[in-house]
């Protein structure tokens, strides 16, 4: 979000503190609806006019790369619907030579807050997504002209002369349903879900890497990597107060239906859950009986919650089902402004003790 130039030097900021990848969101539409944006219910609408600022992530990967020299740069995750494979196979390829080969390209299959508000057509978002990595994957490879009888993206005498600055940047599919995970072990060089259950996550991992083996491909270099919120605070008080602040409940609708459940909790959303979510269009009502029905339990069990200490802990159970990188977003100011410093002081401290436990 604004201002543009901050993105380069925290970029640069988060490579000199040794993390090992910057990742940007690639969204038209926020989370948040604008109906509950308000000072009366967050801090960040004083300073902030809308819950909707979001640069290109393709663009500000390409601004970073210019001022990196060794740190990953990701997006999580575009979809191949408002933009065409073609054109994200040539801004991938774009970002990557501007890296030197440090782009990772992460996709999923959308969501309609992205897609329907702005006309474009969200019918079987899965096989569009499955023919436009093949469709990338084609355009990247191809030493000419190609032509795709496709049922989304045919090609005729297409071509991309552009070649990738060393191998081709890995794809990784942010999946979670049984298709998706299939076509994950199918067509992608990585796992990006949100975070889910540790033992959902180990079994999900092991669906991945089976349809993999069986389409005939090498699962060794295969990334899992996750998604995760992270909430950091000093103490037990601060922790339980931010879990109860609005905003940090809202963004746990994105939580599928049966997650709810099997917490204890009715589903404040109905069957398909954010997927059909407009946040835009919610009025102030719903998404106040939104709120109201994601208790402050539901955020403590899907963000990484606690000290440092208590965070790595949760981290190392992922660890041992097969995490193998991790992106966070720190949702820490959403539940308290004044705490995003400390905050991502404390996010380095998680690295640092992650690193000293090895």
């Amino acid at each position: 979000m604004p201002p543009g130039h901050r993105a380069t030097t925290l970029a640069r900021r988060n490579e000199e503190d040794g993390f090992s990848s910057v990742w940007w969101p690639s969204h038209l539409m926020g989370w948040h609806p604008d109906s509950v944006w308000t000072e009366d219910l967050t801090p960040l609408a004083a300073t902030q006019p809308n819950p909707h600022q979001y640069f290109d992530p393709l663009v500000m990967m390409g601004a970073a790369a210019t001022h990196t020299e060794r740190i990953r740069l990701g997006v999580v995750v575009t979809d191949l619907i408002a933009k065409h494979p073609a054109a994200v196979a040539q801004a991938a390829l774009t970002v990557d030579h501007l890296s030197k080969g440090r782009t990772i390209v992460g996709v999923g299959s959308g969501e309609r807050m992205n897609v329907t508000p702005y006309g474009m057509d969200f019918e079987r978002p899965v096989a569009r997504l499955a023919e436009g990595i093949e469709v990338m994957r084609l355009l990247w490879e191809a030493e000419g002209p190609v032509d795709h009888d496709g049922e989304f993206f045919p090609l005729r005498s297409a071509v991309l002369g552009l070649s990738p600055y060393g191998d081709t940047p890995p794809i990784w599919v942010a999946a979670h349903g049984p298709r998706m995970l299939r076509l994950t072990g199918r067509l992608g060089d990585g796992w990006l879900p949100t975070k889910i259950p540790v033992g959902e996550y180990a079994r999900s991992r092991e669906v991945i890497l089976q349809a993999g083996r069986e389409a005939g491909r090498d699962m060794e270099p295969f990334t899992p990597a996750m998604l995760g919120y992270v909430m950091l605070a000093p103490d037990e008080a601060t922790l339980a107060r931010l879990a109860s602040e609005p905003l940090v409940r809202f963004l746990c609708m994105t939580l599928p239906p049966e997650t709810f459940r099997e917490l204890g909790v009715e589903p404040p959303l109905p069957e398909g859950g954010f997927h059909n979510l407009i946040p835009a269009a919610v009025p102030r009502a719903e998404a106040l009986r939104i709120i109201d029905g994601i208790p402050p339990e539901v955020v403590r069990s899907y963000a990484f919650c606690g000290t440092p200490e208590q965070v790595v802990e949760q981290i190392r159970t992922y660890e041992a089902a097969g995490l193998r990188h991790l992106i966070c977003w720190n949702i820490t100011p959403f539940g308290d402004p004044d705490l995003a410093g400390w905050s991502f002081q404390a996010l380095k401290e998680v690295k640092s003790l992650l690193e000293e436990s090895r």
